[in-house]
Formats: C-alpha cells, sequence, structure tokens
C-alpha cells in the first residue's frame, strides 16, 4: 500500500506541458506552465503548504491506495506525511497531451521519480501515469481542480523487495 504511495509527490507536478505532443498555446498556456513550474520548485524542497496552495480551495488529491486528501488543508497533510516517509531524489514529468477549453484545462502524462526511505533502505525508482484538471478563476489564475495519478509498478509481494 505504502509502495504506490510513492508517487504522492508527483500529482500537482504533472500540469506540467513542457513535452507535450498536444500543446496548448497563448497566454492560458503560459498561466499553466507556471502552475508547473510552482509545483516543481514545491515539489523538490518538499514544500507540502506551496503544494497545497497550488490547489483551488476545494481541490481534490486522488492518491493510489488511500482516500482523496479534499481541500487545501487535506492536500498540505497529505503531502507533509508523504515527506516524513520520502526523500524525493529527482522527478521527470511528460506531458503526453494538455487541452485548454475555456476556463477548464488538463493535462495528462507520465512521471518517473526516485524516492529514498527516510528511515533507510534501498532508493525507489517509480514510473507512472497521470490526469490533473484545473479551473481558471474570475481573476485569471489556474488552479488545480483535481489530480489522480497511480504507478506502473507492480505492488511488491509479501516480504518482496521494493522493485527498483
Amino acid at each position: 500500500m505504502r509502495y504506490l504511495v510513492l508517487a504522492a509527490s508527483v500529482v500537482a507536478m504533472s500540469v506540467a506541458s513542457v513535452s507535450a505532443q498536444q500543446k496548448a498555446s497563448g497566454p492560458d498556456a503560459a498561466a499553466i506552465a507556471k502552475v508547473a513550474a510552482a509545483y516543481q520548485t514545491a515539489a523538490g524542497s518538499q514544500d507540502s503548504a506551496a503544494i497545497a496552495k497550488l490547489y483551488a480551495p476545494d481541490g481534490v488529491e486522488m492518491p493510489p491506495n488511500a482516500p482523496p486528501a479534499k481541500g487545501r488543508p487535506a492536500i498540505e497533510a497529505f503531502h507533509k506525511a508523504f515527506a516524513q516517509q520520502w526523500m524525493m531524489h529527482g522527478m521527470t514529468i511528460t506531458s503526453t497531451e494538455t487541452k485548454i477549453s475555456g476556463d477548464t484545462a488538463y493535462d495528462v502524462g507520465t512521471y518517473k521519480q526516485s524516492l529514498m526511505p527516510q528511515k533507510g533502505g534501498p532508493v525507489v525508482d517509480d514510473k507512472g501515469k497521470y490526469v490533473v484538471l484545473l479551473k481558471k478563476d474570475a481573476s485569471g489564475s489556474w488552479w488545480i481542480t483535481h489530480a489522480i495519478y497511480n504507478s506502473d509498478n507492480p505492488l511488491p509481494g509479501p516480504g518482496a523487495p521494493a522493485k527498483k
């Protein structure tokens, strides 16, 4: 169960559209890219408060093998707990499709990350896929409303070492 939660630090960062096959353009795309850049900075320093601030006040993060985190306080708590268990050593987000329609947008893609257990153990190389939904508010700011992701790595069996 804990193994699949490794993907937690990927969630909002999945908005990145740097390598998008279907890349949106224009001022809204630039604003969405700023959300991604802010997330990358926050995730890289494991700043759970900064990650949560990228979500709409009623945003929802849907990590694997865990209940949804609803609202900024719950999202911040989720990332804080994650950072107490795992230290991120690298992440690559590859957006494969970004679409903007009026005041809503979505981004779909894949991720790779290396995570080291805070209490010792081998680094886990994780990869998976994500979908992030965003909404533009009346001021023109973009916020993550929903994020869901999951690992491509299989769950380790009882007594099995984590896949590297």
